[in-house]
């Protein structure tokens, strides 16, 4: 999960540098504040054109995307101000290669919610002007790997905070590619905005069920590994050995932080928010393959179909398609609560309905989960998944479900 996070917040990142109404045509009037991390400066230009020419979709598709930038930026700019360390687990939210913060503020736990907050509220932002494209024959060429991020807040983007380096340090870091390649200059299309509108609400579920529940004992504890801002409560505990490769402080961190995952649910809104993203994620994945299945052209693809090309290093054939969609179906009968999910220590015909772990909120214990007896209140009789089904989605990806659902979301 945390990669697949890294790795949605790291391409959310990419999607815009250029503007042009073709790949390679005239560089638009927005690309020299993407090339220099001013987004502030390019959103408020794309505002001032939009109210001139308000049925110009591609500028509206650049507004969308450079709202979803300056929300990785404004969620960059929150972890550098409090000392993320480069060291720190990977875990979703706070993988951002951001510079070294040689003076972090102190971070509270009612600080990292607002970070939380923050970045609900800009993805909101995005999705409504991203809603707003109507016309099908929309296309946004931009070049992704030039786009810079002013990541420290200092007002300046530098080398250092350029797209390219960002994605090659967290999610690609085997590529070897020449200049030209390093530009990633891809086409994006109508499928594409649906593609970037599910993006935003897959990321607002997460954060919502994050916010939905009260974890501030597991923030004291675990914030300190994370944080330089963070004021740790246990400074007198420390080995500093290593064993056979093991380090035994971070297993003993590890441990403690199994022991504080249980959460109440204090904003059980939120859970139901978080439920509605995720059905509103599935409806734009199959708005985004309605699209995309329908094109023609092969123009630098992001979601390519099976007849066209994509500059990623995956391919796509028909029967990945329709296996998609299969999950798309199974998985909206499984947060409608239609389909049941099993548990290992489960016996007999049921099943967890998931709908009600949403509606009707408790307690959260991962080792409680683990165990089963979390499960219990949420069990029902009735239709279950059927593990082949899934076993037939793993074959239909060759084992690589994740890095695909990753890309097709």
């Amino acid at each position: 999960m945390s990669r697949t996070i890294a790795t949605v917040s790291l391409v959310l990142l990419a999607v815009l540098s250029a503007d042009a109404p073709a790949l390679g045509a005239e560089r638009p009037l927005v690309d020299e504040y993407l090339v220099t991390g001013r987004l502030a400066e390019g959103h408020a230009r794309l505002v001032a054109h939009l109210k001139q020419h308000p049925e110009d979709a591609q500028a509206r598709y650049s507004q969308g995307v450079v709202e979803i930038l300056q929300a990785v930026e404004h969620l960059g700019q929150s972890l550098y101000t409090h000392g993320l360390r480069s060291q720190s687990p990977r875990l979703p939210f706070v993988r951002l290669p951001v510079p070294h913060n040689p003076n972090p503020k102190p971070i509270t736990y009612e600080a990292f919610r607002g970070i939380f907050q923050q970045l609900i509220d800009d993805l909101s932002q995005a999705e409504k002007t991203l809603a707003k494209i109507e016309a099908d024959n929309v296309k946004l060429p931009i070049r992704v790997g030039l786009v810079r991020l002013d990541l420290n807040g200092d007002g300046k983007a530098s080398d250092e905070e350029t797209f390219w380096r960002v994605f090659t340090a967290v999610a690609w870091r085997a590529a070897k590619l020449d200049q030209e390649q390093q530009e990633f200059r891809i086409g994006f299309d109508k499928a594409d905005v649906h593609w970037m509108i599910g993006y935003t609400h897959l990321l607002r579920a997460l954060a919502e069920i994050y916010l939905a529940h009260d974890s501030q004992q597991f923030f004291q504890a675990t914030a300190p590994v994370f944080f330089a801002g963070a004021e740790s409560q246990y400074a007198q505990l420390g080995t500093g050995q290593d064993v056979e490769g093991f380090q035994i402080d971070a297993i003993a961190d590890l441990v403690l932080a199994i022991h504080l995952f249980h959460f109440e649910p204090v904003e059980p809104e939120r859970l139901r928010r978080a439920h509605g993203h995720l059905l509103s994620m599935i409806g734009q994945s199959r708005k985004c393959w309605e699209h995309a299945v329908r094109e023609t052209d092969d123009d630098r693809e992001w979601i390519p179909n099976a007849q066209q090309t994509s500059l990623t290093p995956l391919v796509v054939n028909e029967q990945q398609v329709q296996s998609w969609r299969r999950f798309l179906d199974e998985s909206e009968a499984i947060l409608k609560g239609e389909k049941l999910v099993p548990h290992w220590r489960i016996r007999g015909p049921q099943g967890i309905n998931v709908r009600k772990v949403f509606y009707e909120p408790r307690t959260m214990d991962l080792v409680m989960w683990v165990h089963g007896v979390g499960t219990l209140p949420y069990l029902e009789n009735g239709p279950r998944t059927d593990p082949q089904t899934w076993q037939q989605l793993s074959a239909a990806f060759q084992g690589r479900f994740l890095a695909f659902a990753v890309w097709f979301q």
